[in-house]
């Protein structure tokens, strides 16, 4: 993929984070990642990523909470991930979520919802 995205990262599982930092970043992505959610908020601020994956449950902030505080300011694609299944359906009332990813995220999963939020960037007047 040519001209990656800047993509925020957040879960409170250190494996999980890791991995999404690692293979995003293999994937030619620039990735920064948070622990919790209202670390991911700030790094959002800082950061200004084009695309947020983050988990569902986590400490001090929840993942939905978390990004909506941060589309509250700037609007950003969103990628969650979980566990649980309720949070799919939390999840589907949510305009910022373009994709639900269930625990242990698969790399093709991963890997085709981040081609999508990238092709749909890069088509202008497609996003809104």
């Amino acid at each position: 993929m040519r001209g990656g995205l800047k993509i925020a990262v957040a879960d409170d599982e250190a494996d999980t984070r890791e991995y999404l930092q690692e293979y995003l970043a293999h994937l030619g992505h620039e990735v920064k990642a948070a622990a919790d959610g209202p670390r991911l908020v700030k790094l959002c601020r800082e950061f200004a990523p084009d695309l947020v994956v983050t988990d569902y449950a986590m400490p001090g902030l929840d993942g939905l909470s978390a990004v909506a505080e941060v589309n509250r300011e700037r609007p950003v694609p969103v990628i969650l991930i979980s566990g649980r299944h309720h949070a799919e359906s939390l999840a589907a009332r949510e305009g910022h979520v373009v994709a639900f990813l269930a625990k242990p995220v698969k790399p093709a999963d991963l890997k085709a919802a981040v081609e999508a939020v990238a092709a749909s960037a890069a088509a202008p007047g497609e996003r809104g």
